[in-house]
């Protein structure tokens, strides 16, 4: 008997039944203070029922969705959980499409062996615009400390029938048990895609409803999630949710029998023109610029060369207008953004059009969707799925190059990491086709050549410089290392430390001028060890990667890195009269599904020469290749540090 009264009170301290009752947290959940699945869990979902119905009100659809969520508060850095937010989506008549009603929320707290609820109040709960289709409904639910349970709930009535929302069976947080039920009229055709690596319960219900005088029947998709794993934020996963369950609906089609039938089946090719022939996207590229005067009198549409005259116009409005540190996708007037001298990166980027469309260049935004949110489907189009667009601007007839006005530190072609997507949409019209898909990612590189010369003296010192010539993404990292420093003597000391030498002169050509390039020289000088009439060193004088990145046992999720990336290291070390290379290094080389690293050193009378060269050529590894990715970085880690030794020949 006490074997069995041990056995179930562990099981009860290391796994959490679903509790499906509303409103009454039970006593494990109240006094729960870890997650067996996930330990380091801060805080966990423990229920969350979304039920999406369809309702028939003064002669239209409306659909409504009702959200139940439980939580639990494990770790201080938990109490997150605490706060939400609901977007709600507007129209552009004075119209309420979107409501969310009967918003509330409870925490529960174990006081001296007794639950104590604390309602949410009202004036917790605020409003926050986004922009002319957006607001945010914020809140907080009070008293929260770790081991509260959080209960709320609320119902979103929505106008938009013909727009179901995504569902995301997976958050940030573990998740014991979640419900999505989406109940469809027959008269509407969904298409229904489901992505994720999790397995998901799914059933069907029929049913019927009621309609005036006509009842119809309905289909009820039912997905339920069990003990789901966190979608943890990760240095080398840019959407998490990406790769989560999810489920999501685009409407194909109204059939009303006798009455209408309606095609809503949409192609990017559709979204092209829309947008083309919206005035407040469409209409904008069409407009003149306010600074075109500006521009006639500077003389920057007669410059011959379309590169410089590119140039020219960037660096004017980059004069007048600075990015406010916001992607968008709508814009305000550029009269407006003028004014106020700030804007997001749409603000901006209109801007930029108008002004290369009044010096003669051509210039078009590619729409997308930013890295961090997601990708494009291919399955289904939306405008939903769009956050903001970039400029195509054509150089010549056979050359596009692209940029954004949030690249403070970046040029053509030279993008945030975060806009450098896979799959983005070319906005034209009058020319040979109307749009088409464009690869950013494809463009992204950043490349770094360095070359080291050093002299090595009989005590172990040494000393030279290092010149590095850095373009691309390359070239940005390091400029808006720089833009954004504190302090630029904390700069060099970390470079020191880094790098294990001491810096007598630094120097920096081209940090603030708008180019691919930047060139950096650094004269330095390093005590390496001795012992015994030996000299140990690393050959490469400072280690191109002194790390592996990849520490975890395990991954659930692919690896994506930035940019493809191309490293060179060339050194060439004069040695003291009389010493040599103890044994003769073998050529190192490493090669793993899209990476090639190369090391070699070798000797020439007094002179070493060594040649580091890195080149990663993708960016994207899946799960099942952590592994093999793990171990070939780790062995690369492993020789950069590498020691040589030197010895001194005897005397003839």
């Amino acid at each position: 008997m006490l074997c069995c009264w041990l056995a179930m009170t562990v099981s009860a301290q290391t796994t959490i039944e679903p509790n499906l009752k509303w409103g009454k947290p039970t006593q494990q959940e109240l006094t729960m203070t870890e997650y067996a699945a996930d330990k380091d869990a801060d805080a966990v979902e423990l229920f969350r029922d979304v039920d999406v119905y369809y309702d028939f009100i003064n002669g239209d659809f409306r659909v409504i969705n009702k959200v139940k969520c439980r939580l639990k508060v494990l770790k201080p850095e938990g109490k997150h959980v605490a706060d939400h937010e609901i977007g709600v989506r507007l129209s552009s008549s004075s119209s309420v499409p979107e409501t969310v009603r009967g918003l509330k929320a409870v925490a529960y707290n174990m006081e001296n062996g007794k639950v104590v609820k604390t309602k949410m109040e009202s004036s917790m709960i605020h409003e926050e615009q986004i922009d002319k289709t957006e607001k945010l409904i914020k809140f907080s639910v009070p008293q929260v400390r770790v081991g509260t349970v959080i209960e709320y709930e609320y119902r979103l009535e929505s106008d938009f029938y013909f727009q179901l929302r995504d569902w995301y069976a997976q958050t940030s947080i573990p998740v014991v048990y979640t419900k999505y039920s989406v109940m469809i009229p027959e008269w509407l055709n969904f298409h229904l895609d489901e992505t994720g690596m999790s397995h998901l319960e799914k059933k069907q219900e029929f049913a019927s409803m009621t309609i005036g005088d006509d009842i119809i029947n309905t289909e009820t998709n039912i997905f339920i999630g069990h003990n789901l794993p966190a979608l943890k934020a990760d240095d080398y996963i840019w959407c998490a949710a990406d790769y989560g369950c999810k489920v999501t609906h685009e409407l194909q089609s109204v059939t009303i029998p006798g009455y209408v039938y309606k095609d809503y089946s949409v192609k990017w090719e559709t979204i092209d023109e829309t947008l083309f022939d919206d005035e407040e996207f469409g209409g904008r590229i069409k407009k003149s610029s306010p600074l075109k005067d500006e521009m006639t009198a500077a003389g920057i549409p007669q410059i011959a060369d379309k590169q410089k005259r590119f140039d020219a116009t960037w660096k004017l409005l980059r004069q007048r207008v600075r990015w406010n540190g916001d992607y968008a996708f709508w814009a305000k007037s550029g009269s407006k953004v003028l004014k106020e001298g700030t804007g997001t990166n749409a603000d901006m980027n209109f801007l930029l059009i108008n002004m290369l469309h009044d010096a003669g260049i051509e210039a078009e935004p590619v729409v997308l969707r930013l890295r961090n949110h997601g990708r494009l489907p291919l399955s289904h189009a939306s405008l939903k799925y769009l956050s903001t667009f970039v400029v195509a601007v054509e150089l010549n007839d056979s050359t596009t190059a692209f940029f954004d006005s949030s690249a403070e530190d970046g040029y053509l072609n030279v993008l945030p990491a975060c806009l450098s997507v896979e799959r983005a949409r070319l906005i034209r019209k009058g020319k040979s086709q109307l749009g088409g898909w464009v690869n950013l990612q494809a463009i992204a590189q950043g490349t770094t050549r360095s070359i080291i010369q050093a002299t090595l003296t009989e005590d172990g010192q040494l000393s030279g410089t290092m010149a590095n010539a850095l373009s691309g993404e390359a070239a940005a990292t390091l400029r808006k290392r720089w833009r954004t420093a504190k302090d630029s003597t904390e700069l060099i000391h970390q470079m020191q430390e880094d790098n294990d030498f001491t810096i007598s002169d630094y120097q920096l050509q081209g940090r603030h001028d708008f180019s691919p390039n930047l060139h950096e020289t650094i004269t330095f000088t390093k005590q390496c060890s001795t012992a015994d009439g030996i000299i140990y060193l690393n050959p490469l004088v400072v280690a191109p990667i002194s790390k592996n990145p990849f520490t975890a046992e395990t991954r659930n999720l692919p690896v994506e890195l930035p940019y493809k990336q191309l490293e060179t290291i060339n050194v060439v070390m004069n040695l003291p009269e009389g010493w040599k290379l103890e044994e003769a290094a073998k050529p190192i080389v490493l090669k793993f599904d899209g990476i090639n690293a190369t090391i070699r050193c070798a000797q020439n009378g007094n002179q070493l020469s060594v040649l580091y060269k890195l080149n990663i050529n993708r960016t994207f590894f899946t799960q099942q290749q952590y592994q093999d990715l793990k171990a070939f970085m780790e062995k690369l880690v492993e020789n950069c540090k590498n020691i040589i030794t030197l010895t001194k020949t005897a005397q003839q």
